[in-house]
């Protein structure tokens, strides 16, 4: 048996519990072979998925252990409650991923990370940090994270210049004390696309990228997502 310690976009309700994305889970996979090294999964909202060509032997288990609850999904589990012998015909009608926004780092090259998302101390205060920023050279070109429609471009207070993008599926990303600004309201930008260069406006202390990921009107802990990317 190993153990991985793994970001798993997550979201069960059991026993009235429920779990929030972002939440790091503690999986233990216990399997015959070393197939399940390939294993892909995303479970949103009574969804599983991974490679149709990853067939997992009936005594394959998959234990997730959140916030002291933990439960079991194995074949024979799956196959009694939606009808199927094998794990990868389990939840195969579910609707589409609603992650597979997320594609591309906003800065790919290697980058210092200056204040993570959470509770911090700004000019003495202590504050929430809504984002990550990211410190890089002022000019360094920001890219979408995935492909969706720019809904803000131009000055936000405390953001200095910045770009809003829907994704759909209830997430926007925001990328925020830009130097100069590449795309407008309306445009519609593919993953991976140059969309503003890293600066210093707004409330700054520093050239960096303020990166937001929020979901339905929530900000959301972005390491949590780029985390997912390959």
């Amino acid at each position: 048996m190993h153990t991985r310690r793994i970001l798993l976009a997550f979201s069960l309700a059991a026993s009235a519990a429920s779990v929030a994305f972002a939440d790091y889970q503690t999986i233990n996979q216990s399997t015959d072979s070393d197939r399940l090294e390939q294993l892909s999964k995303t479970l949103s909202q009574g969804s599983y998925t991974h490679p149709d060509d990853l067939d997992l032997p009936a005594s394959a288990k998959v234990s997730v252990t959140l916030r002291q609850k933990t439960v079991e999904l194995n074949n024979e589990s799956l196959a009694k409650k939606y009808g199927s012998a094998t794990a990868k015909n389990s939840f195969k009608a579910s609707s589409s991923n609603p992650y597979s926004w997320l594609v591309s780092h906003p800065l790919p090259d290697t980058v210092r990370v200056s204040s993570n998302f959470g509770g911090r101390t700004m000019g003495g205060r202590a504050e929430h940090h809504g984002g990550l920023d990211m410190a890089a050279p002022s000019g360094t070109p920001i890219y979408a994270t995935g492909p969706g429609i720019v809904t803000k471009s131009g000055w936000g207070t405390g953001y200095g210049q910045y770009v809003e993008i829907n994704h759909g599926n209830g997430y926007l990303t925001r990328y925020a004390h830009a130097s100069r600004l590449m795309v407008r309201v309306g445009d519609q930008v593919s993953a991976g696309e140059h969309i503003a260069n890293v600066g210093c406006t707004g409330r700054c202390t520093g050239p960096h990228l303020h990166y937001e990921v929020v979901k339905d009107g929530q900000r959301k802990n972005p390491t949590t997502y780029l985390a997912m990317l390959p």
